[in-house]
């Protein structure tokens, strides 16, 4: 562009030269200045232009510069003149061919000043380069910064949102474009789900809590009428199956009670130093006669007596029991195996309970602690339990400040890994 640019004022100067020789040849021509004297003026060198062919309107050579080459055949002789850049004496020059009140001029300019200024221009291009280069990335990035901030803070903020933290809101984001458009949209969208939430969480605290005295005078009611006199076999069986389904009805209750005040963060324990090998000792005593009923064999492998953990004993006994049942109802039809080991390692002890049975696919591998999942209908099909017995004892451990996870499944055997902190000291 710089280049081009200079190149046009060249040939703009070019065109006026041509003119000047034409006029002061004609002049002299009128003037009747002896030939020798004109080639003299009109050859001598400018220090701008330099004079390469003037042939008059008769058409006769008056001047010719010594060693230049002729003109090419598409160089013509227009009014406005035609240029073209050759080599000449190890130089570049640029030459114009014109035609004036019937005289043609050839002229020449040495571009050695235009390489010269277009080079100093490029070094100071190559000097400014760096530091041009530090401004824009400097100020790229501070624009980029200010650009990007509101989404930084929407996702700080979405990042953050849990069931227990529904109230966080997108703060900070009060511009008038698109962006802050968008962190309105989405402070008044979590406030609908905050309230729909808080609904859903009260309405199942709510319907549970209600439905347990019923439930409980519909137990007593059942069990005094099993006491009465003079009943029917069959009435004393229809009876009895009903006192069972009430009394897993009452379970399932229980269980989502538990779950909601969980959830609404007011789940109440008895906290207390607990013995570890005493409380797997009740559990798996009582597991241990499930099993043997189903056939399935049970070995454990405890830890040490005196193994404390801070908790509540009656949730602990509960999430443990429920993995064991868990391993007895999904474990093969002939000589099933279920192993229950505990170990401590840096603060913590883990519960490992590995049962034999089907396989649990990768998909569904967190989905088997939602709440009402049965999973694949090949696992148990014969008792099928409510689907809140791993989604309950999750709960617990997480109250307890652990963890539960599947570890593995494969092989044809299902590992359950509970982690719980201990008390300092023991153990």
């Amino acid at each position: 562009m710089v280049f081009d640019s200079l190149r046009k004022e060249v040939d703009d100067k070019l065109l006026i030269f041509t003119q000047q020789y034409a006029l002061n040849a004609r002049d002299m021509d009128e003037a009747r200045v002896p030939q020798l004297q004109q080639v003299a003026t009109l050859g001598a060198e400018r220090d701008e232009g330099r004079l390469i062919e003037l042939v008059d309107a008769a058409g006769k050579r008056k001047y010719k510069e010594p060693g230049w080459p002729d003109p090419g055949a598409e160089i013509k002789y227009l009014e406005e003149g035609m240029v073209e850049t050759i080599r000449y004496n190890d130089g570049s020059w640029r030459v114009m061919s014109r035609t004036f009140d019937r005289y043609r001029v050839r002229m020449a300019i040495d571009l050695v000043e235009i390489r010269d200024e277009v080079w100093k221009m490029v070094q100071s291009f190559l000097k400014a380069l760096p530091f041009a280069l530090v401004f824009i990335g400097a100020g790229s990035w501070w624009v980029a910064g200010r650009a990007v901030k509101p989404i930084q803070k929407i996702i700080a903020t979405a990042e953050h949102i849990t069931p227990e933290g529904l109230s966080e809101r997108i703060e900070g984001v009060e511009s008038h474009d698109e962006l802050g458009r968008l962190a309105r949209v989405l402070n008044r969208m979590m406030e609908r789900i905050e309230v729909a939430f808080h609904q859903t969480r009260r309405f199942s605290a709510d319907a549970s809590h209600e439905l347990r005295t019923p439930l409980a005078v519909m137990q007593g009611k059942i069990e005094a009428a099993l006491q009465e006199d003079g009943r029917s076999n069959r009435d004393k069986e229809t009876l009895a199956e009903l006192l069972g389904r009430v009394g897993q009805l009452r379970s399932i209750i229980d269980s989502l009670l538990m779950l909601s005040r969980s959830d609404a963060g007011s789940l109440t324990m008895d906290r207390g130093k607990l013995d570890l090998y005493e409380v797997m000792a009740d559990v798996t005593e009582d597991a241990e006669i499930i099993a043997s009923d189903e056939g399935i064999s049970l070995a454990t492998v405890s830890c040490p007596a005196g193994t404390q953990v801070n908790g509540d004993g009656r949730l602990l006994r509960l999430a443990i029991s429920n993995l064991l049942t868990n391993a007895v109802k999904y474990n093969v039809t002939e000589r099933g195996e279920i192993s229950s080991e505990v170990c401590i390692k840096e603060g913590f002890c883990e519960i490992v309970i590995t049962n034999t049975g089907p396989q649990i696919s990768e998909e569904n591998r967190e989905r088997i602690f939602e709440r009402f999942y049965r999973g694949d209908p090949a696992r148990g099909a014969a008792k099928r339990g409510f689907g809140l017995g791993l989604s309950l004892s999750r709960v617990i451990a997480s109250a307890h400040g652990g963890k539960l996870e599947l570890l593995s499944s494969r092989e044809g055997r299902n590992s359950f890994l509970m982690t719980l902190p201990i008390v300092e000291g023991s153990g």
